[in-house]
């Protein structure tokens, strides 16, 4: 295909039209769609209300447990792979059969499962007898472009599958969108992964590679990236646990966005109502909320202040205000008037709107977190740099005792466990406080949270406490975090003189996110052996795709490999160990002349959710090295999806 390519990258949502358009086709002639609220967003990507009439839809249902009788006999489920709504519609089918027993050999129910279902879902429809009677099927649908550069599943309930309850079955899905990817745009000739995951995603791939092989794919390398980038999500939680600066990044703080579409709730925001609620809440009529198209295609106006910094918005819109009042259409003539009319009054009333919306939210970003941003910021870089323990612990206890909110408080009780440490006593005393306010059924979050690698645990009250003497009586004490950040150059010396052309301004120059060190590391390098060497603080760095063949020497294939396995020892298939490949790389170090890297464009996928302000930072170094980055993940997330991902 000799297109753009945003254009390809676009046109995947065909091949997810197509995917869905052959299951369709087993579920009978004339159908009702019963669809979870979670996927309505998602699927209006793929394909609109006529597409469907025209395969066969008749109504459409959202999904409910008290849902009735439907129009017609065939009924069409279409959920997200998670056995809680799995069992739910099951319970739905069953009331329906007991109602008319006939029902059952009809062969009339059909779910549709994104993006896979799994064997244990056969068993459980089993034990409930429905076995032969309700068909599953599979639809994994394709990368969805959301707006300039950015791509993603959404599929919000990975993270807690993957990260939170370690469950890895669906981790074939995200291989499966690369590899899909990849007959789109080509494989890029090297592939890096940061993280178990991401290891594991380029070793699934390597399998695909051998299994499914056909002659009519195309096995050249790309033309268009350079690069490919996997990271986990736990690999730079810092990211999304501190309080991003950019315009952006600020409304997903605020407002539920899904799928890029943002519900503008001004009247109770995200902050408002995690709160704890003392009963003087305003009973409000309720009412439309306006929904903003976070699309720069779409919004032009957001696409010039989506990664500005919070403060320089409001001069922005302030200056697009005045134009629009200059505009003098009285002094128009007949013909003139007509003209304009038919050309720019849709498109002017738009941009008012657009206009109105993002004042409005700013507003509201104003007076929820004006108050309380600048604390956050300085108790942040605090946290950061290893700096007044005692005061930033004071901090988040006081948040607990006075202001304490069901997911922020946990947050900043995660950035400091991460950054600083909690010693044993402090970690049970912000517990203690966590739950007297919500109650001690949420207990379990704590252990989900030291699962997902968000919270560290203290083992002992006598090693915990000489741990935290230590790192008060030595000043320049540093956890394993400052030392891998100060290596990778994410902790600028003086975050207040840091200006807009450092991608730490996304966290008011406190932070650069991991994967802005990732792409600027691979764009710039000069040779494979300097990017190992700039990244060598990363112990999970490994290195995959068309280079390994480099490496030949002792190589093998996958049923050699398997033939060979020894008891406890790593399976490396898809990709070898940076620390590894470095030593071999000594005689040349520029193996493979993949680096300076061309074309200079690299895909970096974020396994369990990339945030805006990550995004707003690889634009930044997008602009300064003159080069491309698209970013695609499973989500859209920020740190409070985090939590509550594990709540």
């Amino acid at each position: 295909m000799d297109q753009p390519l945003s254009l390809k990258l676009a046109s995947m949502s065909l091949i997810s039209q197509r995917k869905l358009e052959s299951i369709l086709a087993l579920c009978g002639d004339k159908k009702d769609l019963i669809i979870d609220p979670i996927l309505i967003k998602p699927l209006e990507r793929i394909c609109g209300v006529g597409w469907l009439r025209q395969h066969g839809i008749d109504k459409i249902y959202k999904m409910d447990p008290q849902l009735g009788p439907t129009a017609n006999i065939n009924k069409v489920y279409f959920i997200p792979a998670s056995v809680q709504k799995y069992k739910c519609v099951l319970d739905h089918i069953s009331s329906l059969i007991s109602q008319n027993a006939s029902l059952a050999d009809l062969g009339c129910f059909h779910i549709i499962i994104v993006p896979k279902f799994i064997c244990s879902y056969d068993s459980i429809l089993e034990s409930r007898g429905l076995y032969g009677i309700v068909k599953l099927h599979s639809f994994s649908w394709e990368l969805m472009a959301l707006d300039e550069q950015l791509m993603s599943l959404e599929l919000p309930f990975l993270y807690k599958q993957l990260f939170v309850e370690q469950n890895h079955s669906l981790l074939s899905s995200v291989a499966m969108s690369i590899w899909s990817l990849f007959h789109v745009i080509g494989k890029p000739k090297i592939l890096f992964s940061v993280g178990k995951l991401s290891a594991s995603v380029l070793d699934i791939l390597e399998v695909y590679n051998e299994t499914y092989a056909r002659d009519f794919l195309n096995n050249n390398s790309s033309q268009e990236i350079g690069a490919l980038i996997l990271i986990d999500r736990n690999q730079d939680y810092q990211s999304s646990l501190l309080t991003p600066a950019t315009y952006s990044g600020l409304l997903s703080e605020l407002f539920n966005i899904n799928c890029g579409h943002l519900d503008l709730n001004v009247k109770e925001t995200i902050q408002k109502k995690g709160k704890m609620d003392f009963g003087f809440k305003d009973e409000d009529v309720a009412s439309k909320n306006a929904v903003m198209t976070l699309d720069s295609s779409i919004d032009n106006l957001y696409g010039e202040i989506k990664h500005r910094h919070f403060s320089e918005v409001l001069s922005v819109l302030s200056s697009k205000a005045k134009l629009l009042k200059n505009e003098d259409i009285k002094a128009l003539g007949i013909q003139e008037m007509k003209h304009y009319v038919t050309t720019k009054l849709q498109q002017v009333a738009l941009f008012k709107q657009n206009l109105v919306n993002h004042v409005l939210a700013c507003e509201t970003i104003i007076s929820d977190m004006s108050q309380k941003f600048e604390n956050l910021k300085f108790t942040e870089t605090d946290m950061l740099n290893n700096r007044n323990k005692k005061a930033n612990f004071t901090f988040v206890d006081e948040n607990f005792g006075t202001d304490i909110h069901i997911y922020n408080s946990l947050r900043l009780m995660c950035l400091l466990s991460l950054t600083q440490g909690l010693s044993y006593d402090e970690y049970n005393s912000l517990v203690s406080k966590y739950l007297m306010a919500f109650g001690y059924k949420y207990l379990y979050v704590f252990n989900n949270l030291v699962n997902a690698g968000l919270l560290v645990q203290p083992s002992s009250p006598k090693l915990s406490l000489s741990i935290s003497n230590l790192s008060d009586r030595l000043p320049k004490w540093q956890s394993g975090f400052q030392v891998a950040a100060n290596k990778l150059k994410q902790l600028p010396s003086q975050p207040d003189k840091v200006n807009k052309s450092s991608p730490s301004y996304v966290f008011n120059g406190g932070y650069v996110p991991l994967t802005a060190v990732l792409c600027n590391t691979i764009l710039t390098s000069e040779s494979l052996a300097e990017v190992f060497t700039k990244l060598s603080a990363l112990s999970d760095l490994r290195v995959g795709g068309d280079i390994l063949e480099k490496f030949s020497n002792g190589m093998e294939t996958l049923n050699q490999k398997l033939s060979d396995l020894k008891l406890q020892s790593d399976l490396e298939f898809g990709c070898k160990d940076a620390k590894g490949l470095s030593k071999l790389m000594k005689n040349d170090p520029n193996i493979g002349n993949v680096f300076p890297l061309k074309p200079k464009s690299v895909f970096i996928y974020v396994i369990g959710g990339v945030n805006y302000a990550e995004i707003a930072a690889c634009d930044l170094v997008q602009i300064s090295t003159g080069s491309k980055i698209y970013i695609a993940s499973d989500c859209v997330a920020s740190g409070r999806d985090l939590l509550v991902a594990s709540t």
